[in-house]
C-alpha cells in the first residue's frame, strides 16, 4: 500500500463500514450527489471487497448492515472486527491486503463517511414544532438599528407544505437566541425569497430583521444572500452567511468576533468536516440544543454524514471583503455551485481558515440539483466561467425581479 495514504486500522475500518452504509442507504448518499457519482465506485470496490473476507463475525454485521444501514450496533461491530483483521500484518492474508488497499483509496478520495449513532442512546420523539421553538428562546431579538459586531444573514425558502425546513430555520434562530456574545452586539438577519411571504408572520418577530426578496423561479440563494446583507447587516463589520439548516452551538458568535481579532484574520469557515444528521439524529439535536438547552447539540453520539470540507453551509468574513468581491454570483439560480464560486472568490482576495466547531446539519427534504435535461444547474454559470462575477456588481438589488 502507498506510503502516501492512510493505514491506521480503525480509520481504514471506518471507512469501510461508511462505504457499505453509503451503497445501501439513499438518504446517506443524498447529502451530497454530485460528490458521492464521484466517488461511488471506490466504495463499491471496498464493500466488494469486504465480501471476499473469510470471517464469520464480519460477515454477519455486514449482512445486518446491508438490511439495515442505520443499525449502530451492527455497524460499531463491522468496525470493531474490521480493526483487528486491518491491524494484522501485510501478506498475512491476501483478502485482507485487497481490503486495506481499497479502505485506503476510499479513504483519500471520497468526501463523504458515514458516523453511525452512539450505540446504545435511547430514541427519542419527533422533532418539536416550530411554536414550541420559537416560544423558547433564551433572549428576543432586539430589531435594534446600532452598531453590532456582526450580522447573521440566513437565507430561506419554504413552500407551505416544507415543515422540515420551517422547523430547522426554528432551531436555528433559537440556537442564535443563546449565545455567550452580547445579544445587543449582534443582528439576525432572515430573508424569505418566494413569489410571496410565506412565514413572515411566523418568523418576522423571531429574529431581528426579516426581509421578503421576491422571486417566483428556482430559489437563488446568491441574490438572497446579498440583499439580505445590502438591507440587513450593515453596517456589521462581520457577516455570516449561514444556511438556515446549521444548529450552531453557544459560542458560535464569541468565538467568532474573537478570531478576527487577530491579525492577518479575514474569513473563516468555522468548520472541517460538517455532520449531515439523518431524521432521527436531527430531532435528537434539536430537542438537545433548544430545549434542553446544552451548549452544543452532542454531534459525537449523533448518526450522519460527514461532508468533508464543505464550500458552503457557514461561512464567516468581514462586510468589506464581501463589498470588495461583488457579494454572492448572481447568476446561480437553483441548487449547486454558487458557494463554491463564492469563496474560490473571497479566498483570492484574503485568506480563508478553517477550525472545527461543533456545528451540524439538520435534515429535510433535498432540493432538486439538477433540471428536466438531466444537467446541473451550476452548468449554466459554469459555461461562463466561475469566479467570473464583476466585483463592482451592483448586488442585492431588491428591484432585480421586478420587486
Amino acid at each position: 500500500m502507498s506510503a502516501a495514504r492512510p493505514s491506521e486500522p480503525a480509520a481504514l475500518a471506518a471507512a469501510v463500514t461508511s462505504s457499505l452504509v453509503l451503497l445501501h442507504d439513499p438518504v446517506a448518499r443524498a447529502v451530497a450527489p454530485d460528490y458521492w457519482d464521484w466517488s461511488a465506485d471506490a466504495h463499491r470496490t471496498a464493500a466488494k471487497a469486504l465480501t471476499a473476507l473469510d470471517d464469520e463475525q464480519v460477515g454477519a454485521a455486514a449482512d445486518r448492515l446491508t438490511d439495515d444501514p442505520a443499525d449502530d450496533h451492527a455497524a460499531a461491530r463491522l468496525t470493531a472486527a474490521l480493526t483487528g483483521l486491518l491491524g494484522r500484518p501485510e501478506g498475512e492474508d491476501g483478502a485482507v491486503d485487497a481490503l486495506r488497499v481499497a479502505a485506503a483509496r476510499t479513504e483519500s478520495l471520497s468526501r463523504l463517511l458515514v458516523q453511525p449513532g452512539a450505540a446504545g442512546r435511547p430514541a427519542v420523539g419527533p422533532a418539536p414544532d416550530p411554536a414550541e421553538l420559537l416560544a423558547s428562546v433564551a433572549r428576543p431579538p432586539h430589531h435594534g438599528g446600532h452598531p453590532v459586531d456582526a450580522a447573521v444573514v440566513i437565507p430561506f425558502r419554504a413552500p407551505d407544505g416544507a415543515t422540515g425546513r420551517v422547523r430547522n430555520l426554528a432551531a436555528v434562530l433559537n440556537a442564535l437566541a443563546d449565545q455567550s456574545h452580547p445579544r445587543e452586539r449582534y443582528r439576525v438577519v432572515v430573508v424569505e425569497s418566494d413569489e410571496r411571504p410565506h412565514w413572515d408572520r411566523m418568523f418576522t418577530d423571531a429574529c431581528d430583521s426579516y426581509v421578503f426578496a421576491p422571486d417566483p423561479g428556482r430559489f437563488n440563494k446568491s441574490w438572497t444572500v446579498n440583499v439580505g446583507v445590502v438591507h440587513g447587516a450593515r453596517p456589521a463589520e462581520l457577516v455570516c452567511v449561514l444556511d438556515g439548516d446549521i444548529l450552531v452551538d453557544r459560542d458560535f458568535v464569541a468565538r467568532a468576533v474573537e478570531r478576527f481579532r487577530q491579525p492577518g484574520t479575514q474569513a473563516h469557515w468555522p468548520f472541517e468536516d460538517l455532520l449531515f444528521l439523518d431524521p432521527a439524529s436531527s430531532a435528537d439535536a434539536v430537542r438537545t440544543r433548544c430545549l434542553d438547552h446544552r451548549p452544543a447539540p452532542g454531534q459525537d453520539r449523533l448518526r450522519g454524514v460527514h461532508l468533508r470540507r464543505p464550500p458552503g453551509g457557514c461561512v464567516w468574513l468581514r462586510e468589506d471583503l464581501y463589498t470588495r468581491i461583488g457579494g454572492m454570483d448572481e447568476r446561480f439560480c437553483g441548487w449547486g455551485g454558487e458557494d463554491q464560486d463564492f469563496v474560490w472568490r473571497v479566498e483570492r482576495y484574503g485568506p480563508m481558515d478553517r477550525h472545527r466547531d461543533p456545528l451540524v446539519h439538520l435534515h429535510h427534504d433535498r432540493a432538486a440539483h439538477r433540471g428536466d435535461d438531466d444537467i446541473p444547474f451550476y452548468q449554466e454559470v459554469e459555461r461562463a466561467g466561475f469566479c467570473s462575477w464583476p466585483c463592482d456588481s451592483d448586488f442585492g438589488r431588491l428591484d432585480r425581479n421586478g420587486g
